[in-house]
């Protein structure tokens, strides 16, 4: 059905930038808008960090963490990157994490330029979530885990030794 009212909306990190070298113009628009008929009473926000449609950097746990009193691991290697953490959804069933990081099919669908997948099997409802991921890679002890197909780098290890590792890494050549 055709109406006078359009809506155009585009999800974060969903059109890569391009470099072109051509020179851009810049154009004026001026649109006549009527006056709003709804009113918005309220907005919530996450404080402190990037919302996970927009993150272009994204650290990820699972069942694999083994509690809560573990996720330390996945916290260190997000801050030191500045990436967003997300879980699975198994994690934020049991409430190890908030729901609103919960990614995959009956969660938040994203598309960060990298996605750190940690612990986490990579059942077809997670992937549904990241597979739109610019880059994927999976760390998990299972060589057999589904996610590893999905993966564009996999690393079969302990998430335990691994992530730390990879958080010190990333210190020194910070500091480097």
């Amino acid at each position: 059905m055709l109406t006078e009212y359009k809506i155009l909306s585009l999800a974060g990190n969903s059109i890569p930038v391009e470099e072109t070298g051509a020179a851009v113009s810049v154009e004026q628009l001026s649109v006549a808008l009527p006056a709003p008929q709804v009113k918005i009473i309220e907005t919530k926000r996450v404080e402190g960090i990037t919302p996970l449609p927009e993150a272009e950097l994204v650290v990820s746990g699972g069942r694999g963490l083994k509690g809560p009193e573990n996720w330390s691991v996945i916290t260190d290697l997000a801050d030191e990157l500045g990436a967003t953490t997300a879980c699975s959804r198994p994690v934020a069933d049991v409430g190890w994490r908030p729901h609103h990081e919960h990614v995959g099919q009956t969660g938040v669908a994203i598309r960060p330029n990298l996605y750190i997948a940690a612990g986490i099997s990579g059942a077809i409802q997670h992937l549904a979530g990241v597979n739109s991921s610019k880059t994927i890679v999976v760390v998990n002890k299972d060589p057999e885990a589904p996610f590893f197909k999905a993966a564009d780098y996999g690393v079969v290890g302990d998430l335990f030794e691994v992530l730390p590792r990879l958080t010190e890494a990333i210190k020194r050549h910070k500091n480097a």
